[in-house]
């Protein structure tokens, strides 16, 4: 939502105001919401009451009434204002609502360019830097024919393979979608100036940084969390033994996307990082298919009415594929919707699987199978 009404205005300061004492951090900042309602409300909150939250030391409620900075706090929404970011709380309706599914989702996501569609048809494509050529067309291709299918590429903006995949998706005709590990006011690499305004001609960026803040050691592998947790799917073109996209890689398993590599050389150094994903159980991809036939909802079809003849299945089993209809799940969210214990529903996803029904992908999540 734009930051225009009062309420909005002194939600944001308290939010900001919060988040800027010592110790508070995003996990902390959740649970005092949670336990009291609001930013302002746990602002208001004797020190009694906030070492009653789970977490809160006497120390870390101490300084919440003493190192409370509203002064600051409007300074930097005012900042915010001027700038005319967006910017999206975590109950709002426009907050990517796949970033709320992770462990760690953002306390405040800024944004600059178009709303994200909800209909959650994203992908990540990553790499190093210092791409090949080959590594740099490939990327381009792939994110092109994405971006033609009608999905929305996502990716850090980096140089190398992160800005192939932005170019291949505008020059696709595609939407496509930054994750910054700087604000919003400051463009990284510079060099990458009119590629970020093409991209919000055509898309949106999004930080969860305030005014002013540099990229540093902390600021890109925290970003990497918003990537992946944006997407059904990361895809990984090159990266070295320790290149920064293998963080985005790990994000994608703890996050229970799926995850893909792009096959290179044993004796190329900008595939170690690649190859080692692939020995690991990462997805081999060589083409846009190979992304399609992992999570065929991506390509607009239903895989429940695929089936040509259903096996015997229970109610139970039928619920479960009802679900999976509309595209993967994991096993926790099956377990919420079926209101089953998660042993117990393993038991029927197994069944389900020897018939032939689903399958399973990475991060405990299911499909329907073809």
């Amino acid at each position: 939502m734009n930051l225009i009404n009062r309420e909005t205005k002194e939600h944001l300061i308290d939010a900001i105001a919060l988040l800027a004492i010592p110790g508070i951090g995003r996990m902390r900042f959740r649970k005092l919401v949670e336990g009291f309602g609001s930013p302002s409300a746990a602002l208001s909150a004797s020190k009694s009451e906030l070492e009653a939250v789970p977490g809160m030391s006497h120390g870390l409620a101490s300084a919440i009434k003493t190192e409370y900075d509203g002064d600051r706090a409007r300074e930097t929404a005012a900042r915010i204002i001027q700038l005319g970011w967006t910017v999206l709380f975590a109950d709002d309706e426009e907050y990517p609502k796949s970033l709320l599914e992770t462990p760690d989702p953002p306390v405040l996501l800024f944004q600059m360019g178009s709303c994200v569609s909800p209909d959650k048809r994203m992908i990540a494509i990553v790499g190093t830097r210092h791409a090949t050529e080959n590594g740099r067309l490939f990327t381009h291709r792939l994110a092109g024919e994405l971006a033609r299918a009608g999905l929305t590429v996502v990716s850090g903006m980096a140089e190398g393979i992160d800005s192939a995949a932005h170019r291949g998706a505008l020059d696709g005709g595609g939407r496509t979608i930054a994750v910054w590990g700087t604000s919003l006011d400051i463009i990284f690499p510079a060099s990458n100036k009119r590629l970020a305004q093409e991209i919000l001609a055509q898309g949106a960026i999004y930080s969860e940084y305030l005014p002013g803040t540099h990229a540093d050691v902390s600021t890109f592998p925290e970003r990497n969390r918003i990537i992946s947790g944006l997407v059904e799917g990361v895809v990984v073109v090159e990266a070295g033994a320790k290149s920064g996209a293998l963080i985005t890689a790990r994000c994608a398993l703890d996050q229970g996307r799926e995850l893909f590599a792009v096959p290179g050389s044993p004796e190329a150094q900008k595939s170690e990082g690649t190859n080692k994903l692939l020995k690991k159980g990462a997805r081999l991809l060589t083409g846009v298919e190979d992304i399609f036939q992992e999570l065929p909802r991506l390509k607009g079809e239903v895989t429940a009415k695929r089936f040509r003849a259903r096996p015997d299945m229970s109610d139970i089993e039928l619920k479960m594929v009802d679900f999976l209809s509309h595209g993967p799940l994991q096993i926790d969210q099956l377990s919420r919707l079926a209101e089953l214990p998660i042993p117990d529903l393993m038991g029927f996803m197994f069944a389900l699987e020897l018939k032939g029904v689903v399958r399973e992908l990475s991060g405990k999540r299911f499909v329907l199978a073809e």
